[in-house]
């Protein structure tokens, strides 16, 4: 028996908000979901309750992604 965790219970999708991990200064930034590619996602942090919004759109797997935004 499979013991389902984190996102398999639920889909993401483009214009989705998420929070991830920011690898400069240790933060945790909310985000917008721009593009999907597989189990990747491309990211932008030019989004109003972000604290970073200059900070360029990235890539980021599927298991960085900690929760979605409520």
């Amino acid at each position: 028996m499979k013991i389902l965790e984190g996102f398999e219970r639920f889909s993401l999708g483009e214009g989705d908000k998420v929070l991830v991990h920011y690898w400069y200064n240790g933060m945790v930034c909310p985000t917008q979901i721009i593009k999907t590619k597989g189990r990747k996602f491309l990211i932008s942090y030019d989004i109003e309750e972000s604290m970073i919004q200059n900070a360029p759109s990235e890539w980021v797997k599927k298991e960085d992604i900690i929760d979605k935004l409520r």
